[in-house]
């Protein structure tokens, strides 16, 4: 069994990351909500009182102008960070995002076929076993020069050269599938914070309204307006929770489909050198090594 070296992020994925955050963070403040429409309370206020359109026009647009500023949704987070519980909820939940995009630039580069299948040892391969030169010295040479999954998978089979064929393949075959595993493995950071971002959004939630109809109790019903905001607040986080979710259970599914392409490619390029395999049993045997028993 070979073991697996633990990937390492370099400095650059960090970097990529902030500057991700960033990005996403000013899309955020980009997108301005509608300003809310006067209460129909001060309407029936302001005509009692005599005003006229105009006036009540004039007043409404200040307001509008006033509080429209911080309604886009980047800047109804930052209006409830003066709650603690929200300041929880959205910290556990960066820290989600900020993970998930470390891990996902990580296996983009990892999960290229230059590492898993490299061009250039496939074109070695093949020229070994067009010119009849595949014997076990050639081939182990060409294993050990490389440190693909590939050419784990090869070394394999070359350590058990002169045993039976079906011998062999079982060999390869176990070789593929704990190279197999191990890949995928990998991803499964990702499809941690894909179940688990929309439970920690969706229980923020909860306990956000909890909190919004204790205070709405506590103070009369005739805070609606605190109650509402409450409510409007305590939702960004299942909001945020399934923003994260989604691209990262895409991504499993996707980083999974891309490992079981190379899986099979293996398969495809290594079935050539069974005959190879085979010569190395039959000249074995005929030496009458136990070997061939």
């Amino acid at each position: 069994m070979t073991g697996h070296k633990r990937e390492r992020f370099p400095a650059v994925f960090w970097i990529l990351t902030l500057l991700m955050l960033i990005c996403v963070w000013g899309n955020f403040n980009g997108y301005a909500a509608a300003p809310d429409a006067p209460d129909d309370a001060e309407v029936a206020d302001e005509a009692a009182d005599g005003e006229n359109v105009e006036e009540r026009d004039a007043k409404t647009d200040e307001k509008q102008d006033d509080d429209g500023k911080a309604e886009n949704l980047g800047q109804l987070i930052v209006k409830s960070s003066g709650n603690w519980v929200a300041i929880g909820f959205y910290s556990v939940l960066l820290l989600f995002s900020l993970v998930a995009m470390v891990v996902a630039l990580g296996r983009l580069v990892a999960l290229r076929r230059a590492r898993v299948v490299p061009p250039r040892f496939v074109r070695e391969l093949n020229a070994l076993l067009a010119s009849k030169q595949g014997d076990i010295e050639n081939l182990g040479s060409l294993c050990d020069g490389s440190g693909s999954p590939i050419a784990k998978v090869l070394k394999a089979g070359v350590l058990r050269s002169g045993r039976p064929l079906p011998e062999i393949e079982k060999a390869m075959e176990d070789t593929v599938a704990r190279e197999s595993a191990a890949m995928q493995s990998r991803n499964r950071p990702l499809a941690v914070i894909g179940n688990v971002a929309p439970l920690v959004g969706l229980l923020g939630t909860v306990v956000g309204m909890i909190l919004a109809f204790h205070r709405t109790s506590t103070q009369g019903t005739g805070k609606g307006e605190q109650l509402a905001e409450g409510i409007y607040l305590a939702l960004i986080t299942t909001a945020m929770g399934l923003t994260i979710a989604i691209p990262c259970l895409l991504l499993v599914a996707w980083f999974n489909t891309k490992v079981e392409r190379f899986m099979r490619d293996i398969d495809e390029t290594l079935l050539e050198t069974m005959p190879s395999f085979t010569r190395i049993e039959n000249a074995v045997a005929g030496d009458g090594s136990p070997a061939a028993e």
